[in-house]
């Protein structure tokens, strides 16, 4: 299988029809003779599993909000989402549970919990991911459809709030083939699939989920892988992709000076794409944020058009789709990258001789009275420094002069000495006493 397969392939055995058979009841019941080997309507929660079983997965589904169910075993013991064996898988949204368990117990099982009236069980044996085939290239910005399902026992698996319990995933990686322009590029998570019915999905949870996949990277070989888990299962493709350069390209035309000319559109297609088969939906916002849509269906290769829209200056931006058909058949919708650009005001007119002039003169008056003033805020901050060191050192001179005053006006008190005091060596033999002169 190319594009989907299964795991625990044992279990593909004759038996594996009555692991789910109308013996899930304790008691076979007439009125549900009419029910599938995958799905059952519960009877008080109550289910039985047959002794050839290896595996079995349980989808239940139970009041929005309310708390996951309990799993009670045929003797009595009971499983909870929290608390359970390694060979129990389980996985929990707000309005059901996804039960795998391995290796099961044959006999009666029941579930407690808040189980919606009227609501199914679903057991299945055997989980497989069926996908449709990607195709080998993709435009840049292409935009497909691709549809994935999950089967039960060869069978879709459709029950309500069923996407809550999945997460698909797609990524991208650059296989680095030499030359291309991706080369190194990734990995990229370039979208999901949905069964909620919006965007390119057509009814909401029937089963059939539709890809939201954005192919605008650089071009080149990739290697892909497309996922989708949970607590319970992972089941992934991988293979490779090849992304080409957008057969379509639109920028502004330019003007034999080697200037671009803002008003007028150049449309180019490649040699590949039929101009007769190519429609173009455009749309232009100007800087007063109007918004104007036109239709373009192109009758050459390269093909101008006028925009008679640009007209003041400011910011623009260009996008859209185009939807045509190769020169092989094969048909595609991509979507076009934004050409944003920007209207700037002519340049003034070049000034006389006399303007010139006049502005010269303008600044070199300027510069002198700049000069003025610098001269005078030096020469102020030169007076200022010489008044306060003029001021400091007349208030220390001062403060001097009045200690020295002071000294001068205190009086000189007498004392007598001591005989110790006295020095006889200071005087001369003619001062000592009793000698002549």
């Amino acid at each position: 299988m190319p594009f989907g397969f299964a795991i625990n392939s044992a279990l593909k055995r004759p038996l594996r029809a009555l692991c789910v058979a109308a013996s899930f009841f304790l008691i076979a019941l007439p009125a549900y003779a009419g029910l599938t080997a995958q799905t059952t309507e519960l009877l008080d929660n109550r289910f039985r599993i047959d002794h050839a079983v290896e595996q079995i997965t349980i989808l239940a589904q139970r009041r929005p909000g309310s708390a996951p169910v309990v799993v009670v075993k045929p003797d009595g013991s009971k499983w909870y989402a929290h608390r359970h064996p390694e060979n129990v898988s389980w996985n929990v949204t707000d309005s059901s549970d996804l039960i795998r368990i391995t290796q099961p117990t044959p006999g009666p099982w029941q579930l407690v919990g808040e189980v919606v009236d009227g609501s199914e069980l679903r057991l299945m044996t055997d989980v497989v991911l069926r996908h449709d085939p990607l195709p080998e290239r993709v435009y840049r910005g292409e935009r497909i459809k691709l549809t994935a399902e999950l089967l039960g026992d060869n069978q879709r698996i459709v029950m309500r709030d069923f996407e809550e319990q999945l997460n698909w995933e797609m990524h991208i990686r650059s296989a680095n083939r030499p030359g291309d322009e991706n080369f190194g590029a990734g990995p990229f998570m370039i979208g999901a699939y949905h069964d909620g019915g919006k965007g390119l999905d057509e009814m909401p949870h029937d089963g059939i989920f539709t890809s939201d996949l954005d192919f605008n990277y650089p071009a080149g070989l990739y290697r892909y892988k497309m996922s989708v888990s949970n607590e319970v299962f992972h089941r992934e493709l991988t293979g490779e992709i090849e992304i080409l350069p957008q057969p379509v390209r639109i920028a502004l035309s330019e003007l034999p000076d080697g200037k671009t000319n803002h008003s007028e559109l150049t449309i180019t297609l490649e040699p590949e794409v039929s101009p007769a088969d190519l429609h173009l939906d455009l749309a232009i916002e100007t800087p007063d944020s109007n918004r104007y849509q036109f239709a373009v269906t192109p009758s050459e290769p390269v093909q101008t058009m006028t925009l008679p829209m640009v007209e003041a200056f400011g910011n623009y931006r260009i996008d859209g789709q185009a939807a045509g058909t190769r020169f092989d058949g094969v048909e595609f919708f991509i979507d076009l990258p934004e050409l944003a650009f920007y209207v700037a005001p002519p340049p003034p007119p070049p000034l006389s001789p006399e303007e010139l002039a006049a502005i010269a003169l303008k600044e070199a008056q300027e510069r002198e009275a700049s000069a003025k003033s610098r001269v005078i805020w030096v020469i102020s901050i030169i007076n200022v420094l010489l008044l306060v060191v003029g001021a400091v050192i007349l208030i220390i001179w001062r403060k001097r002069q009045r200690l020295y005053q002071e000294l001068m006006a205190m009086p000189l008190e007498p004392r007598e000495l001591t005989p110790d005091e006295v020095d006889l060596n200071q005087f001369s033999p003619e001062d000592r006493p009793g000698s002549a002169r």
